[in-house]
This record gives structure tokens, C-alpha cells and sequence, in this order.
């Protein structure tokens, strides 16, 4: 099928992968400036928990397969003078991922309260209905090949970082780094 003026048919819609939007999240936050390092550190699937169950905030250690979760990607700001924002963000690709995202917010939860920003990251916004967003959530949504902020996160104020989750996102960080050198 051609609609009117169009030689070609229309290509079906593209479909993005996890993969596809955590590539286009790590071309967000690679700043590099000729003489410093760079901007961002950058950890894909970073865990709640370094041990195999996840981490408890009740008892402050690794606690039963229940408790664990995994963000999809962090991005901590290096630079002082920007305040050292973490940055949190949960991969949809679909509108059905979305909505099993909503039926369970403790997913998001887990991490959100320990970030500066929480971003929900999808090729298409349209996937968000008028008012499904949760409160302190932002939107990056692919257009034209990058990603751009359709509703941008607001500040949050984030509490301490447990020890556990530093581990285990300075452990995700190195494997994200290691997969680019590679």
C-alpha cells in the first residue's frame, strides 16, 4: 500500500530493543572535553545488591529473592560544579513493558529514592498515557536518532546510597566500561 505522493510504501515501524536504548543512553552521557576526563560515569543493569538475592533496607543486608531488583541504566555526574547528580533511568520499549512497570512501582522505587533524576527512557512517548506518569519521573524519548527530554525529570532529594548499591553500581560501572573498550 502507497499513500498519495509516496513512491515507495511505507516500512513498517521500527522496533527498538533494551539494547538499542541503552546504546543511545550511553551516547547521552559520553561528554569528554579536550583536557578533562569524562563527564560521566556510566553503569548498565545495576543491581540493588551485590549478593545473589539483593539488598534489604529493613535489615540492612542481602535478604530473599523478593528483594531483588535491577535498574536499567545510572549515570553519576563527575563534575562538582553540576552537584554530582545521579541520574536513574527504566528502559520501555513497548506500551505493554510500560504498563507492567506501573503494576508493580516498588521496582522503580528501590532506586528512584537514592536519585537525583529518574528518567523513564523509550523510542516513543506515545507509550505514556495522560497522567500515567508517576510523580518525579521525566521522559526520554528517541527523535531524530538521540535522545531528548520530553518531560524533564525534576530534582529530587535523594537519600544516602547504601553501601551495597555503591558496590554493586561501581561493579556495574566496570563491566559497562569494560564492554565499550572491547
Amino acid at each position: 500500500m502507497t499513500l498519495e505522493g509516496l513512491e515507495e510504501p511505507l516500512a513498517p515501524p521500527s522496533k527498538f530493543t533494551e539494547r538499542d536504548m541503552l546504546d543511545l543512553l550511553a551516547r547521552r552521557y559520553t561528554q569528554r572535553s579536550q583536557g578533562t576526563n569524562d563527564r560521566w560515569v556510566r553503569a548498565e543493569h545495576v543491581r540493588n545488591g551485590t549478593g545473589f538475592y539483593g539488598y534489604s533496607e529493613e535489615t540492612g543486608r542481602c535478604n530473599d529473592w523478593r528483594g531483588l531488583r535491577t535498574a536499567d541504566f545510572f549515570a553519576v555526574d563527575t563534575y562538582e560544579s553540576k552537584g554530582h547528580e545521579i541520574h536513574g533511568h527504566e528502559v520501555k520499549v513497548s506500551r505493554s513493558d510500560w504498563l507492567h512497570e506501573l503494576a508493580d512501582p516498588t521496582k522503580a522505587e528501590a532506586f528512584k529514592r537514592y536519585c537525583t533524576r529518574w528518567w523513564l527512557v523509550t523510542p516513543d512517548a506515545s507509550i505514556v498515557r495522560p497522567g500515567e506518569l508517576p510523580a518525579g519521573w521525566g521522559v526520554l524519548a528517541l527523535r531524530g536518532g538521540r535522545l531528548h527530554a520530553v518531560h524533564r525529570a525534576p530534582k529530587l532529594d535523594p537519600l544516602p546510597m547504601p553501601k551495597p548499591l555503591w558496590i554493586s553500581l561501581m561493579r556495574a560501572a566496570s563491566k559497562t566500561a569494560w564492554k565499550v573498550t572491547q
